[in-house]
């Protein structure tokens, strides 16, 4: 329960971007979930904010009405043996079509008429802890505990490109591009088809170009990313990581440089963040388990509408 209101609150930024921009934070619903489903591991609102995808630790997937709270579908049910969802995005371009992955290393395509579920890809002996398609919907990419990174065709499934992650045998520490630890975080850049980050357990993130043979471009030093706190907007990046303090950053996307660090409200139990993401008005939502809270705060004045930090707190 504290996990499904802390990310769902996180994730309502996805609808805090229209004309009247960010007002306030506020509980908008509460869904009960039963202790079958073994927790929520994953959420998605739609491109027009009138529905919110689950993915649940029994690998069960259920989308609900954004206004109202009430169960419009489920797509897949739990079965014992069956692997959380661990991220969930719908298709740019058929935006009835849900993707979802799991720590099996499967993605299935879910469609919201039909009410059915297509297996996509499947990376053996992998667990997809993140994936994202580009802004044109033509390719998405996905990334997890191989530390490689697969780029796929979206209207065929194909595999177009793979970058390897860190391997002893196969790489010396002088050409070593790739990740070295688990990855929990993946970021196509809304305005760019071929640039995309990644964030995970080693201490970095990582901007891409598919364009290139190496992939790289460049590296942000300092964030400890354990879930979905990277986002992308302009020539900003926000990370927000599982630490104690100074977890909420914003660097600057074409140097890699620090531009701030945002306040992020907390006790003694540190911030330790595991989801942030963009909304608008200089605001940013985040999230984590030091606080058991979700928080919108303005990255200029680290303040937000009366002058106090917009929270909600978990319990």
């Amino acid at each position: 329960m504290a996990r499904r209101r802390l990310e769902a609150a996180a994730q309502e930024g996805r609808s805090c971007e229209g004309d009247n921009g960010f007002s306030r934070l506020t509980l908008k619903q509460e869904i009960a979930i039963s202790k079958e489903y073994r927790g929520v591991y994953s959420l998605q609102y739609s491109y027009d904010g009138s529905q919110l995808a689950v993915g649940f630790g029994s690998g069960c997937i259920q989308v609900y009405d954004a206004d109202s709270g009430k169960l419009q579908t489920t797509f897949k049910k739990s079965l014992y043996l069956n692997f959380p969802v661990m991220a969930l995005r719908y298709n740019p371009k058929k935006q009835d079509l849900l993707y979802a992955a799991n720590a099996k290393g499967t993605i299935v395509a879910c469609d919201s008429k039909s009410e059915g579920c297509v297996e996509v890809v499947t990376e053996k002996a992998n667990e997809i802890n993140t994936f994202d398609f580009s802004a044109d919907g033509y390719s998405f990419a996905t990334a997890g505990k191989d530390l490689n990174i697969r780029i796929y065709n979206t209207n065929t499934g194909q595999l177009d490109h793979e970058y390897d992650g860190y391997h002893p045998v196969k790489h010396s520490d002088h050409d070593f591009k790739g990740h070295s630890q688990r990855i929990f975080a993946l970021r196509y850049h809304p305005e760019n088809n071929y640039i995309f980050l990644t964030a995970g357990w080693d201490n970095c993130v990582k901007i891409w170009d598919s364009r290139t043979r190496d992939g790289v471009e460049r590296i942000i030093s300092g964030p400890h990313v354990c879930g979905d706190s990277l986002d992308v907007k302009g020539y900003k990046v926000l990370t927000g990581s599982w630490r104690s303090k100074n977890a909420l950053q914003i660097w600057e996307h074409t140097s890699g440089t620090l531009e701030k660090t945002v306040p992020f409200k907390c006790d003694d139990g540190g911030e330790f963040l595991y989801c942030a993401q963009f909304c608008d008005h200089g605001v940013v939502l985040a999230g984590g388990s030091g606080t058991k809270s979700v928080q919108a705060v303005n990255s200029d004045t680290g303040q937000v509408g009366s002058g106090t930090t917009d929270q909600i707190v978990v319990k």
